[in-house]
This record gives C-alpha cells, structure tokens and sequence, in this order.
C-alpha cells in the first residue's frame, strides 16, 4: 500500500519537471498594416508618433531619422532579423521611408544626403 501511495505522489512530481514554460519576448512596438498605410508625406513628428508610437531607436545624431523595429522572441528558437522601418523627416515634416515595412504611400529612401561633419 506504501508503495502505491508513494508511486503516486511521485508521478505527478516527476512529471511536471518535463514541462517548461518559454516566455515570449517582444520589443519595440507593432506595426499594423493599417497604421502604416495611414502614413502620409508632410505628416508630423508628433502625428507620427501618435500614430505609430515612440521609435524603438532615437539616435541623437539623427534626430529627424525614426527607427522602428518589433521582434518576438521565444526561449531557445533562434531569432530572426526583424523587418524594419526608417522614417525620415524634414523641418518637422515626414518626407520619405526606407526598409522592409515602408508603406507604398511614403516616398522611398535610401538614406537622405547629409552634409559632412566639420
């Protein structure tokens, strides 16, 4: 009988060691088809974020360059390169977009020309 009792309380035990929970890890903000093609030339900053949120990347070199990257990110898979999108600005005004998520609205940018540092 002490053997049954002690068989079954080990199983469950023994068991639940077998099931790991893997958490899933998400930076930086999603980005809805729908907000993307919302995105107009002549937009604001301050529309733009309301729109799309605050940049995952705000380089204070480039202030008027807005980087936005999501990924999601589970334990023990590997990670793989985050579609992106660059959103250029000038005078306040969204000019252009560059990367994988720049919506057909938005005039395409490689990168806008920058006078060199003195």
């Amino acid at each position: 009988m002490s053997r049954l009792i002690l068989f079954l309380l080990l199983v469950p035990i023994l068991s639940g060691c077998n099931l790991l929970y893997k958490v899933e890890v998400q930076q930086g903000n999603p980005l809805s088809a729908e907000s993307l093609a919302s995105l107009k030339p002549g937009m604001t900053k301050r529309q733009v974020q309301l729109l799309l949120g605050t940049p995952s990347v705000n380089d204070v070199f480039h202030p008027d360059r807005w980087d936005y990257v999501h990924t999601v990110a589970r334990a023990g898979e590997p990670i793989k390169p985050p579609p992106r999108l660059t959103l250029y600005f000038q005078n306040d005004a969204l000019v252009s977009a560059s990367g994988e998520l720049a919506p057909a609205t938005l005039p395409r940018s490689v990168a806008p020309a920058t006078s060199p540092a003195p």
